[in-house]
């Protein structure tokens, strides 16, 4: 056999190999095989299959570990390659194809100064989008907030939306830290009573804030569903979303330093916050485009539900997101946020997906992250791994759910006069609390 062939023998067996561990996982002789395989090619960490490459200075992070999932990361798995790199490696190449879907090729992020290229072109268009949609503006907001309570299934009058669409950049969301707040030993000791125990909490506030923006990743591009009604309101609209999508993606993995640019607030293009001492909570959610309006309202949503995996002291819960809820973390999140979530979704079953089953997506989240954070991570990692035992596990948190959802039918249906205590049984059958 030839040189040539022998390497091409090699990158096939590779790349069907890589292809299973993101999708199945593999055997411990087939870890073997592709770190062999690997070898032979003397290959970069970084898998690149066409010219376009990520900023060096990204890649250093990823390859010397010095990212949020890196160094023991509780939810990630151990194996053969490392884990955050093949992943990387993954969601760079989504976002490149995402751009030539869009575009028709990837000429804009390559070349000497990809960056500024891809700068360039996304301006020129939010340009055109800023000035089509403040013509159409209530009826894009009224659309944005339509589209997320119907895919999501949100029941009618479970929460409030405030969806506006902006003309210009704005400064950091209140409230939002532009850095870390981390607690002295001594008050991670008054209150908590271990740092071990506090930083176990903190990862899995870090993993669920991932899984959070990675759904409202996947919810930008939800715009799809409703191109008819964006047709009618301007047939560019569509191309315009599309490319300006696929290209502030793909940034993430140009921009020399987008984290030191958000914790330095940055002009930012979308911004949410919740408040749930509103009857019912409220969901706000300013963009500058509709599905970036999309993409906040539905993180906005899922950030309610994701309150339910911080700890219950309020103190607790307090140090916790102080350390973990910033913007630069939340960068991170937007690179590998969105694999995280694929992973999570892939565990679902596929009763979840009818339409009269969605709403029990949000109790599968909430009582997922209620879980104490030893078994967070046991189930995160048999996700992340594709384990059949991990879609068992959710499959038997389903079951249960919707065991307690007839139940709470039931007693509403004998006794209306307790739909309060009715619905506080029910709550706490699965694992969360009313408020």
């Amino acid at each position: 056999m030839s040189l040539n062939n022998k390497l091409e023998k090699a990158l096939k067996l590779k790349k069907s190999l890589q292809k299973k561990l993101v999708n199945e996982g593999l055997t411990k002789k087939e870890y073997g095989l592709l770190s062999e395989v690997r070898k032979t090619l003397d290959e970069a960490p970084i898998d690149y299959e066409g010219p376009e490459r990520m900023n060096p200075g990204l890649e250093r992070k990823i390859t010397t570990q010095q990212t949020p999932y890196s160094k023991d990361f509780p939810a990630i798995p151990k194996m053969d390659r490392d884990y955050v790199e093949l992943i990387s490696s993954k969601r760079f190449k989504d976002s490149v194809d995402k751009v030539r879907s869009a575009m028709g090729n990837t000429r804009v992020i390559q070349g000497s100064n990809p960056l500024q290229s891809l700068m360039m072109t996304a301006m020129q268009s939010l340009q055109q989008i800023v000035m089509i949609q403040m013509r159409h503006k209530e009826e894009l907001e009224k659309l944005a907030v339509d589209l997320v309570v119907k895919e999501m299934g949100i029941p009618e009058g479970a929460m409030q939306f405030d969806a506006k669409l902006v003309m210009q950049p704005m400064g950091s969301a209140e409230g939002m830290r532009s850095e870390p707040e981390l607690p002295s030993e001594e008050e991670i000791e008054e209150f908590i009573g271990d740092v071990e125990i506090f930083n176990l909490e903190r990862a899995k506030r870090r993993f669920i804030n991932s899984l959070i923006q990675g759904a409202a990743f996947k919810g930008g591009y939800m715009f799809n569903l409703v191109s008819g009604e964006l047709n009618n309101i301007d047939p560019r609209l569509m191309n315009l979303y599309a490319t300006t999508q696929s290209l502030m993606e793909h940034a993430y993995w140009l921009y020399p330093d987008m984290e030191g640019m958000a914790g330095g607030g940055g002009g930012q293009l979308g911004q949410e916050e919740i408040d749930t001492e509103t009857d019912p909570p409220t969901v706000r959610a300013r963009a500058l485009t509709f599905p970036l309006l999309v993409h906040e309202l539905v993180k906005g949503v899922y950030e309610i539900f994701g309150t339910h995996g911080l700890p219950d002291d309020p103190k607790q819960a307090e140090m916790v997101m102080g350390a973990e809820d910033n913007l630069p973390a939340e960068i991170w999140d937007s690179r590998l946020g969105p694999i995280f979530w694929e992973k999570f979704m892939d565990a679902y079953p596929a009763e979840l997906f009818d339409e009269d089953k969605k709403h029990i997506q949000h109790y599968l989240f909430m009582r997922f992250s209620k879980l104490n954070a030893e078994e967070f991570f046991r189930i995160a990692r048999l996700i992340l791994t594709g384990d059949p035992k991990g879609a068992q596990f959710i499959q038997r948190m389903v079951d249960e759910i919707i065991q307690e959802l007839r139940q709470y039918d039931a007693d509403v249906a004998l006794d209306d006069d307790n739909d309060d205590d009715n619905l506080d049984d029910l709550l706490s059958g699965l694992g969360i609390s009313r408020s």
